[in-house]
């Protein structure tokens, strides 16, 4: 089984976006969030409805 794991995001929408097109290839059975999503980055509120 695999699982991907993102965590420290921090409205970081471009970065994010970096790491699910990887995580996407990979396909994995699970994808976890694991926490600061939003916070101090400029599109926090983008990042939270990607994740979602």
């Amino acid at each position: 089984m695999k699982i991907a794991v993102l965590s420290d995001i921090h409205g970081n929408l471009p970065a994010l976006r970096a790491v699910a097109e990887h995580v996407a290839q990979w396909q994995p059975d699970a994808v976890v969030v694991d926490g600061d999503t939003v916070n101090r980055g400029p599109q926090s509120l983008l990042c939270w409805q990607t994740v979602q």
